[in-house]
């Protein structure tokens, strides 16, 4: 895939992945998602005759029959771009060069502007810090290659300029580039290891390394949560995942601190699939499996885990390869206060 600028048009070239399918929806899956183009989009600029063929050099309809191999090229209007408020903030900056910068995102930060949320994003801190961020990912996106979730906290890379976007999407998208979490969850995931679930694997390899593989798309009837979809609507998703430390009370496991990495990258997705094998991150408010109630319990925990009010899920380690210099880049980082604070009061629970 590639962008061309001409005067106030912007062109992307894109490789058709398959043929089978409507064509739209075809089409929508060969485009990077980062690039905010639905499939309603898609069929818009069809029928506006925007979407041509490399082959024929001419339009193409909703009755095209694709070619293998085939590239289609977007002619798309630049707008311009919606005016984002610059807010000076105290960022934690991991890394920096003129192409990338590594930041260590706090809990309650949503990444980027949408949804009626204009101010306090960190792209609002990134646009007073930075002269230039890529807008290659959209006008409210700027420099965004990845994102986290609003409540969860950790290391996000960005991208300055449109070069270093296009390396970082790329090795994002080929998994080449590594996202390793901490998170805490409820119960002991190994116990369930024989569960047996129509929608989601559940195995153990080797070096006691477990995987989780279900597609995981939008919730069919809560549409603010995912799902793990068997159908159409759902997307491969794969997590891994080891036992760090086990939590016990009451001679039982009550929760486990596990490291959890990524072979791909969807929506919610360690959240979604811990609690399919019924192993929800505490502190999750909308993925709850597992739960722990008991009224003890909680007492015994104390204010680390009263106070806690988000999930516990950390992203503690990136590394890609330097999109413009191709070195290799690895970032850690420690836990942040209230998820440290919240390990320490499991922790004693050994104690008891």
């Amino acid at each position: 895939m590639s962008f061309s600028n001409i005067q106030n048009k912007k062109y992307l070239k894109v490789k058709i992945k398959k043929k089978i399918g409507r064509l739209e929806k075809i089409i929508t899956e060969s485009i990077p998602t980062d690039l905010g183009i639905s499939r309603t989009s898609v069929k818009n600029l069809i029928s506006k005759k925007l979407i041509y063929s490399s082959i024929s050099k001419r339009p193409i309809e909703l009755d095209h029959n694709l070619v293998d191999g085939e590239t289609l090229i977007f002619e798309l209007e630049i707008n311009k771009k919606k005016s984002l408020t610059k807010e000076k903030m105290d960022l934690d900056i991991i890394f920096e060069d003129e192409h990338l910068l590594v930041i260590n995102k706090k809990p309650g930060m949503v990444v980027h502007p949408g949804s009626g949320i204009n101010k306090g994003t960190l792209v609002n801190g990134l646009l007073a810090h930075c002269e230039h961020l890529s807008d290659l990912g959209g006008n409210l996106r700027p420099g965004i290659v990845h994102r986290l979730d609003k409540d969860t906290s950790g290391l996000l890379v960005v991208a300055k300029s449109d070069k270093a976007y296009l390396g970082l999407r790329d090795q994002f998208t080929n998994h080449s580039a590594k996202r390793n979490y901490v998170a805490l969850v409820w119960g002991n995931p190994e116990l369930n290891i024989h569960l047996q679930k129509k929608k989601i694997e559940f195995c153990l390899e080797k070096d006691k390394t477990y995987r989780l593989s279900g597609k995981i798309g939008r919730h069919p009837f809560e549409r603010t949560k995912m799902a793990i979809r068997n159908d159409n609507n759902g997307k491969n998703a794969i997590t891994r995942f080891k036992i760090i430390e086990k939590y016990n009370f009451k001679n039982k496991t009550v929760a486990c601190l596990v490291e959890c990495w990524l072979e791909t990258g969807r929506t919610h997705q360690i959240r979604v699939h811990m609690d399919s094998i019924n192993h929800g991150i505490v502190g999750d408010p909308i993925y709850r499996s597992g739960k722990k109630t008991d009224t003890i319990l909680i007492n015994t925990l104390g204010d680390g885990f009263i106070y806690f009010k988000r999930q516990a899920l950390h992203a503690r380690n990136l590394s890609f390869k330097h999109p413009i210099t191709y070195e290799y880049k690895n970032f850690n980082t420690f836990l942040p206060n209230d998820l440290q604070k919240l390990k320490d009061s499991f922790s004693k629970l050994n104690a008891f």
